[in-house]
């Protein structure tokens, strides 16, 4: 994926891409290479809201589509999510956190992203143009987290409060399987 373009007031746009390469179809979405502060937004919100992230990441269509179909354990979901981003994570901690940090495999990602290659068979045909809106909508929760965290709607009115930070990365799950047959809770 290519690194996003900002907006005229430098905001991060809603990222999701659909490309074609030889005898496949690639969907995914994300962030690639943030700035500096978005990375910083990203890596705070890791730190101090750890579930936010986690939830998306261990939701079922993200885990079916994008993390291998791993069963429902937020640890294997969140080791899946840092494999697929470690590219050019950081070697060792980034500034200001510490090496046993427990989400230290998180906080050193460079990339945000999901992605996957769909052979032509899946996506050509009748059938096809459901199968990329049923793997969108799996990344919904999860471009919806990172747009909250790099470009929140009004800054200002962010709360600490953690219940109601976990209510918003509930809402935004439910609020994405409400029309998806993939984003259930099955396995």
């Amino acid at each position: 994926m290519r690194r996003p373009a900002a907006t005229h007031d430098g905001r991060i746009p809603k990222i999701v891409r659909i490309g074609t390469d030889v005898g496949f179809r690639i969907t995914g979405g994300g962030l690639w290479m943030p700035e500096a502060g978005p990375l910083a937004a990203l890596r705070r919100d890791i730190d101090r809201k750890p579930h936010r992230i986690k939830a998306v990441l261990s939701d079922a269509g993200m885990r079916k589509e994008f993390l291998g179909g791993i069963g429902k354990d937020e640890k294997k979901a969140v080791d899946a999510f840092a494999g697929l981003n470690s590219g050019n994570a950081l070697k060792t901690k980034p500034k200001g956190y510490e090496a046993d940090h427990p989400n230290i495999e998180l906080l050193k990602l460079k990339n945000f992203t999901v992605g996957r290659k769909l052979p032509d068979e899946e996506v050509v045909g009748p059938q096809g143009l459901q199968r990329i809106a049923d793997i969108v909508s799996c990344m919904v929760p999860f471009i919806t987290y990172l747009n909250n965290v790099v470009m929140p709607d009004d800054p200002s009115s962010g709360s600490d409060d953690e219940d109601e930070d976990a209510e918003e990365a509930e809402g935004a799950i439910s609020d994405a399987e409400g029309g998806n047959e993939t984003g259930g809770d099955s396995d």
